[in-house]
């Protein structure tokens, strides 16, 4: 029985298929597969990756959310140790996969933040997570102090991640072709030696707060939250100059400052309850 032609992209959903065979076997290689691998694949789309990975590991669960095409790669990969499963990546239970399952997709440029929040919430279950990305995002997803790209979702990602940009994909290499250009980026979540923060919640609304105005530097940012006379007792004992923007301002260097935030809060609380 002749298979059905894959279904057309829907932009609804921010479809765009890789077509071009090598950069597939490029992304293959990339991922360091053994044969006792299971492989987590977020949106196979026609499947360019599917059978490949099939080929290098013990089993591949694919998570399509288009019916059609879930439907024709069912069709395609009938007796295989491919298990289709239509369904939106954001509702699937993640913490159901065996511990070391690695992680591959394609992620759709307007819920990409939300699914790498989504595989962070279980980041102890996964040993690595690739990702096609685009360009510019993944520019912002590895980013440095002192560039324009570094933000409040760098700091997020490296608090959790050790992430790099494998390397640049063309926009030819999809279809329909975007307009921009793609990358293969990797998030390494073990063996990761970082300090962490005494207090996440807070760590991260220093963060949102400091890069929310980017042009203010870190004294007049955080002001809003702590007042000028707390906020400059913070960065002092912090060791962070309050001429500094936020986008100079390292990831060790904001866990240092809220854990310095919770101590010496807590420390005020104290006094005013012995005062």
């Amino acid at each position: 029985m002749t298979q059905k032609k894959a279904p057309f992209p829907k932009k609804s959903l921010g479809q765009n298929f890789l077509i071009s065979p090598s950069v597939a076997n490029r992304i293959v290689n990339a991922c360091g597969l053994k044969p006792t691998d299971t492989v987590l694949e977020i949106g196979p789309g026609k499947g360019a990756l599917t059978g490949a990975l099939s080929k290098k590991v013990h089993t591949v669960i694919a998570v399509e959310k288009d019916r059609r095409l879930a439907e024709h790669l069912r069709e395609g990969h009938q007796g295989s140790n491919i298990h289709i499963v239509h369904g939106d990546i954001l509702d699937y239970p993640l913490d159901t996969l065996p511990r070391g399952t690695k992680i591959i997709g394609n992620l759709p440029y307007n819920i990409a933040t939300l699914i790498i929040k989504t595989v962070i919430q279980e980041r102890a279950r996964f040993s690595d997570f690739f990702a096609t990305v685009q360009w510019e995002y993944g520019q912002r997803l590895a980013a440095r102090p002192g560039t324009k790209a570094y933000g409040s979702l760098s700091c997020f990602v490296q608090y959790y991640a050790d992430i790099q940009l494998l390397f640049k994909i063309k926009n030819t290499a999809f279809w329909p072709s975007p307009k921009i250009q793609s990358c293969f980026c990797h998030f390494k979540f073990s063996g990761k030696p970082q300090r962490k923060a005494n207090n996440k919640d807070l760590l991260f609304q220093i963060i949102r707060a400091s890069f929310g105005q980017r042009r203010k530097t870190i004294g007049n940012a955080l002001s809003v939250l702590y007042g000028k006379e707390k906020t400059a007792r913070f960065l002092e004992k912090s060791g962070i100059s309050p001429r500094l923007r936020a986008e100079n301002i390292s990831l060790e260097q904001f866990i240092g400052l809220a854990d310095t935030v919770e101590g010496e809060e807590r420390d005020d609380k104290e006094a005013g309850q012995n005062g």
